[in-house]
C-alpha cells in the first residue's frame, strides 16, 4: 500500500540526527524550518511560472508572492539555534562554553560536503569553471550557473555569520577595551544601516551583493534570532509559561493567528511594490518580517497555541530535516519542468490549463525525492559525524 511506503520511508528519519549534545532539540523549529522550505519553493513556483502581476493580490496570494520572506526565517533560526551555546557561556544559564573549534568544525559539516556536491554538479551541466570556483571560496556568483545558483546567495551570507557570531561573544569577556570595540562597530553598522536602508535607500548601489542580501543587510534577522534565543532562556524554566493552561493556550492560539495575518498583510505591501523595489525602497521589510517570525516562534515554544498543530506537525518536520537539500535543488527542478511545459504549451494555453497547479505540485514531489536521496547518501553521513563532535 503507498500508505505502508511512506509511513516506512518517513519513520526512518531520526529528527536529531546531527544535534550536538542531548536534551537540545526542538522539533518546533525544525516544523518551522519546513514552512521556512515551503515558502521559499513555492515563491519560486511563482516566479518561474510567470504568472501575470496583479495591482491588488490577496494575503493568500501575497504568501506566494513574497515566500522569500522563507529566507528571513531562515536568518533568524540560524541566529536562534547557534547562538544558544554562547548565550548560556555569556550567564543566561550556567554551564561550560562552547568550543570555537568544535563550532566552526561543525558548521562545515553541515553546510559545505552538500554544497560542493551542488557545485560539482553546476560545473559540469554549465561549463561555467570560473563562477564555479568563486561559489567554493563562499563568494556569491548571482545567476552566472543558472538555475543552479539562484540560491547560493544565502550561503554566503550564513557563513559571514557563522565567522561572526563566536566574536559577538568573545568580545565582551575581553573587558572594556573589548565591549569598547563591539560598541563601536555595531553603532557604525547601524548608521550605515539606516542611512542606507531607511534614510536613503539603496538604489544607487542596489546592484552590489553586500548591499541588499550580504550580512551587512541582513544582520537585523539573525540579532532578532539571537535576542529570541536570550528570550527563551530566560523563560524556559517557568512554572506558568509550561503549564499548558488552557487560557495559555487560547491566548497562544490569538497570537500565532494574528502573526499570520501581521506577516501576511506585510507581505501584500512587499507584492504591491514589487520584490525588487522593496528590495531597495523598503529593504527595512525583512526586520519586520523577523520580528514577526520571532514572535510566533517562541509563542510555539512557550503557549502550545490551539491550532499548533497547524505548523506543528511531522510533515513539516520531515520538509524541516531536508530543508537544506530541498533548497539547493528545486530551483533547477522548478525551472525544467514549469519552463518546458509553458514553452511547449504556450504561456496562455497554460495559464488556463490545470497543468499550471499541477506542474509545481510535481515539482515538489521530485525536490523531496531528490532531496531524501542527497540527504541519506551526502548530508546524513557528515550530520553523524557533526553529532560526535562535542559542544
Amino acid at each position: 500500500m503507498p500508505g505502508d511506503w511512506v509511513y516506512s520511508v518517513t519513520s526512518q528519519f531520526t529528527l536529531e540526527a546531527g544535534l550536538r549534545g542531548k536534551g537540545r532539540y526542538l522539533y518546533e523549529l525544525e516544523c518551522i524550518r519546513g514552512l521556512a522550505i515551503l515558502l521559499v519553493f513555492l515563491f519560486h513556483a511563482y516566479g518561474a511560472t510567470g504568472y501575470p502581476e496583479t495591482d491588488n493580490p490577496g494575503i493568500i496570494r501575497s504568501y506566494l508572492i513574497g515566500g522569500n520572506t522563507g529566507v528571513t526565517l531562515f536568518f533568524v533560526l540560524s541566529g536562534f539555534l547557534l547562538s544558544l551555546p554562547w548565550l548560556k557561556q555569556a550567564g543566561v544559564e550556567s554551564g561550560p562554553g562552547p568550543s570555537v573549534r568544535n563550532y566552526y568544525l561543525a558548521r562545515f559539516l553541515r553546510i559545505v560536503p552538500l554544497y560542493y556536491a551542488a557545485i560539482l554538479f553546476a560545473v559540469v551541466a554549465t561549463g561555467a569553471w570560473t563562477a564555479g570556483v568563486r561559489s567554493i571560496l563562499f563568494i556569491p556568483v548571482g545567476f552566472d550557473m543558472f538555475p543552479y545558483s539562484v540560491v547560493w546567495w544565502t550561503l554566503a551570507t550564513e557563513v559571514q555569520f557563522y565567522l561572526l557570531l563566536p566574536l559577538l561573544f568573545w568580545l565582551p569577556a575581553q573587558g572594556n577595551i573589548g565591549k569598547a570595540v563591539l560598541l563601536c562597530a555595531g553603532l557604525l553598522w547601524l548608521l550605515g544601516y539606516l542611512w542606507f536602508f531607511v534614510f536613503a535607500g539603496a538604489d544607487a548601489l542596489s546592484g552590489k551583493y553586500w548591499v541588499t542580501r550580504a550580512l551587512y543587510a541582513r544582520l537585523p534577522a539573525f540579532l532578532v534570532g539571537i535576542f529570541s534565543a536570550w528570550v527563551y532562556l530566560k523563560l524556559s524554566k517557568s512554572a506558568v509559561l509550561n503549564s499548558g493552561h488552557i487560557a495559555l493556550r487560547l491566548g497562544g492560539g490569538v497570537v500565532m493567528i494574528a502573526a499570520l495575518l501581521a506577516l501576511g498583510l506585510l507581505l501584500q505591501e512587499v507584492a504591491i511594490m514589487g520584490d525588487k523595489q522593496a528590495e531597495v525602497k523598503w529593504h527595512i521589510h525583512h526586520f519586520w518580517e523577523a520580528l514577526v517570525w520571532a514572535v510566533l516562534v517562541l509563542s510555539l515554544l512557550f503557549l502550545q497555541p490551539l491550532g499548533r498543530s497547524l505548523l506543528v506537525n511531522r510533515p513539516l518536520a520531515i520538509l524541516g530535516k531536508l530543508s537544506y537539500s530541498i533548497y539547493l535543488n528545486h530551483v533547477p527542478i522548478l525551472f525544467l519542468m514549469i519552463y518546458s511545459t509553458r514553452e511547449t504549451m504556450g504561456a496562455q494555453a497554460y495559464f488556463s490549463s490545470w497543468l499550471m497547479y499541477l506542474v509545481p505540485i510535481a515539482g515538489l514531489v521530485a525536490s523531496v525525492i531528490l532531496a531524501y536521496c542527497s540527504y541519506r547518501l551526502i548530508e546524513l553521513p557528515f550530520l553523524n559525524l557533526k553529532h560526535r563532535i562535542p559542544v
